[in-house]
């Protein structure tokens, strides 16, 4: 049985209006995809966009 996470609708725009325009079509959608996997973790949007820019670096 899957646990089901609630992400508040704000922080999902909160996330997606950081990565607008800052990232390739490509890097955008690996973002958000980092972001929403802490997002159900049950962080907030702020320390998502952090997390999920660390991994972004890492990557690089």
């Amino acid at each position: 049985m899957e646990i089901k996470t609630f992400v508040p609708a704000e922080y999902i725009e909160q996330v997606m209006e950081m990565a607008k325009d800052v990232f390739t079509k490509d890097e955008e959608l690996e973002f958000l995809k980092s972001c929403l996997f802490y997002l159900k973790e049950g962080v907030t949007a702020q320390q998502a966009i952090e997390m999920s820019m660390v991994d972004y670096l890492v990557d690089m």
